[in-house]
């Protein structure tokens, strides 16, 4: 949704919701992670970070980057030299693949699955 809605989004990060719609999300999510079987613990930390993400995601897609910024990037990545940047020339246009939806989906793979196996510490 907000992907949809990017102006919710932007919003999104600066307030603190409350409301009934929040809360009804937030027991969703708690309950996906319970029968995912994450502990309590961490469920309650990972839930601020896949609420972080789809909102920093979707906030980052509200307005759209001039054409030629857009190219300047993919330029700058696809130019790099592997003698002082040998990573980012290695993965090169990796960086900027995907639709916005598919890096979410993943992205929020990748938080569950860190949640579920990483530990919390008091």
């Amino acid at each position: 949704m907000l992907l949809e809605h990017p102006g919710l989004a932007q919003s999104a990060l600066v307030a603190r919701p409350s409301g009934p719609n929040y809360l009804d999300l937030c027991e969703a999510l708690l309950a996906l992670l319970h029968q995912g079987g994450v502990p309590v613990g961490q469920a309650a930390w990972g839930l601020d970070l896949l609420l972080q993400l789809g909102t920093a995601t979707a906030a980052e897609h509200a307005i759209e980057a001039p054409d030629e910024d857009w190219r300047a990037l993919d330029s700058a990545v696809r130019d790099i030299s592997p003698a002082t940047h040998p990573h980012l020339a290695a993965i090169g246009a990796d960086l900027l693949s995907g639709p916005p939806q598919a890096r979410l989906s993943w992205g929020l793979q990748a938080v569950i699955d860190g949640t579920l196996h990483t530990l919390r510490e008091h």
